[in-house]
């Protein structure tokens, strides 16, 4: 079982990585300790760092999602040029937060955390599963993107918890796979948009409708599987 300390150890590891811009791994990889940690908060009953992990997670959502992005094949030529510029920009705003006294404070501070004591652990646990609990209703009761999102990272959170305790998550992650497919288009819609105000040209516009089409069937899709007596 992973701890606070290996998935800190993690983060300062990739960091290096990241602010070089070689691999996609770097920043992804910045990400998913950051994430982990923030259960491992959870799974404490801690709010302290929650907003410093929040605002490493926010700094580092740009680059990750073109990088993403750009990882589909089959992109119009215009459109992919587009996002490598973008891409650049948000790289280079990367060492003003990846490199400052700030982040290294931040991993100071994660390498005090506590271990986890496991009736703590358990009710921390508990917690979560209220938690996702609540957001599907809600997301059943109106559903909406903002509802699915919130959904999308309860669950994660949850699956990252269960980790730490050694439970099984393969329901969590079969979920999340669909609903990461889910957001990586909409993420990708939301950079063509960008696109189609600078350049409005025919073949982007047509792989909008595409991607417009693609949801669809997969938030379709999705609605089945988070039915009453599936999710």
């Amino acid at each position: 079982m992973k701890d606070a300390r290996t998935w800190t150890e993690h983060l300062r590891a990739h960091i290096p990585q990241a602010l070089l811009g070689e691999d996609p791994e770097g920043v992804h990889q910045v990400r998913v300790a950051a994430r982990r940690l923030r259960a491992y908060l959870d799974l404490l009953g801690f709010r302290v760092l929650q907003d410093d992990l929040k605002r490493l997670l926010r700094g580092t959502g740009r680059v990750r999602d073109l990088e993403v992005a750009l990882a589909r094949e089959a992109l119009p030529q215009g459109f992919r040029a587009f996002l490598e510029r973008k891409l650049q920009e948000a790289r280079g705003r990367l060492p003003e937060l990846l490199a400052s006294p700030w982040t290294e404070a931040l991993l100071r501070a994660l390498l005090a955390l506590p271990p986890l004591e496991k009736k703590a652990a358990y009710k921390g646990l508990s917690r979560m599963r209220k938690r996702l609990a609540r957001r599907l209703k809600a997301l059943r009761d109106t559903p909406s993107p903002e509802a699915l999102h919130a959904y999308r990272r309860a669950l994660r959170r949850l699956r990252y918890a269960k980790e730490f305790l050694g439970l099984s998550t393969r329901e969590e992650r079969r979920l999340q796979e669909e609903l990461g497919a889910l957001q990586d288009l909409g993420v990708l819609l939301g950079l063509l948009g960008e696109y189609l105000l600078e350049e409005p040209e025919g073949e982007a516009a047509a792989l909008a409708q595409v991607l417009r089409e693609e949801m669809e069937r997969k938030a379709a899709a999705l609605h089945q599987l988070l039915a009453p007596g599936e999710g």
